[in-house]
């Protein structure tokens, strides 16, 4: 068995390597945007590669690739059921209801018109989004027909950039005044004006809107990372005065905020989507109790104190043992690949 890993800095590869390294399974670096990369693997039966949403030439081809080489036998990670659908929400709408897996009700519009008729009739508030974007950025509230007017109007008569500087600054400035950032985030925001990044040459966003029912909760979601048998789980509670969880960084681990049914859901939605890992955000009606997906990732990021709080099995069970979900997956495709012959 030899492993061919591509390598960033700041990716999954870093600890695949040494995982590699230190249990010696053979491996080799390889660079997955060189055009001769099918003949760089063509000696090896593992293809890893943590592409990231934010980097534009990798979601220019990244998905490409893995399902060529998957399709000529090799195991890859993420392969086609894990990573097809990642930072896309449309695809995200469409394999939720065909499957049948709970999710926020959506609903997506392809012309102007038929979303603005739909917008008179809606009730309100609806969550607007672009299929791309993390972190709760490009996700927006619409309170009125006022405010998804506007959002329908721009997506087909201009459109939305995939990451919007202005926009991000202004919403730092106002979680700084709010007291939900500190005060080091703002300057922070602004300089982005003025250095180019990655996610500069993502292609803009036009010709379709989206948005995704309110579901109605006590201010928190959970988040659940999956690998196989064993899932990180955690509450992130929103922002003072917002309505978004995801990237404000108030995560709590303390198992007893994770109900035993909020654990049972993820692995019943992993499996059902047959992937290799995943990071699903949930959220509980705060009525009703019901479960909801709201998107699904196939990594999760790792913060510093990420695997320090224990790990939960199929079975509910809460574990303190150390582990390291990142070690979760090479072990995973590993076990996939012996699998396999």
């Amino acid at each position: 068995m030899r492993i061919a890993i591509h390598h960033r800095e700041g990716s999954y590869s870093t600890q695949w390597i040494a995982y590699c390294k230190a249990h010696g399974i053979d491996y080799k670096v390889v660079n997955a945007y060189d055009s001769d990369i099918i003949s760089q693997v063509s000696d090896c039966d593992i293809f890893l590669w943590h592409f990231h949403q934010g980097i534009a030439a990798d979601m220019n081809f990244a998905k490409q690739l893995l399902f060529s080489l998957e399709e000529a036998g090799k195991v890859v990670y993420p392969n086609f059921r894990t990573g097809w659908h990642f930072d896309d929400k449309l695809g995200q709408k469409y394999l939720f209801e065909a499957m049948g897996i709970p999710a926020a009700p959506s609903y997506a519009f392809y012309d102007e018109k038929s979303a603005l008729e739909w917008a008179k009739k809606t009730s309100y508030p609806k969550v607007f989004k672009l299929r791309g974007g993390a972190g709760s950025y490009n996700v927006e509230l619409a309170k009125d027909y006022n405010d998804a007017k506007r959002f329908i109007v721009k997506a087909f008569r201009s459109h939305y950039p995939a990451y919007d500087k202005r926009r991000h600054f202004f919403r730092t400035v106002a979680e700084w005044r709010k007291g939900s950032a500190p005060f080091r985030n703002v300057p922070g925001a602004l300089s982005l004006f003025f250095r180019s990044l990655p996610n500069d040459r993502l292609p803009d966003h036009k010709e379709y809107v989206y948005f995704q029912e309110f579901i109605p909760n006590t201010g928190q979601d959970y988040r659940v990372e999956i690998c196989g048998d064993k899932c990180i789980a955690m509450v992130r509670y929103c922002r003072k005065g917002d309505f978004r969880a995801s990237g404000g960084h108030n995560d709590h681990f303390e198992k007893e905020l994770i109900e035993a049914d909020v654990i049972k859901f993820g692995f019943e939605t992993a499996c059902k989507l047959q992937v290799q890992s995943a990071a699903l955000d949930i959220v509980r009606h705060r009525e009703t109790g019901a479960l909801y997906i709201v998107e699904v990732s196939y990594c999760y990021g790792v913060d510093n104190d990420e695997f320090e709080h224990g790990y939960w099995t199929e079975d509910a069970v809460w574990h303190s043992d150390p582990f390291n979900g990142i070690d979760w997956i090479i072990e995973e495709v590993i076990e996939e690949y012996k699998s396999k012959k």
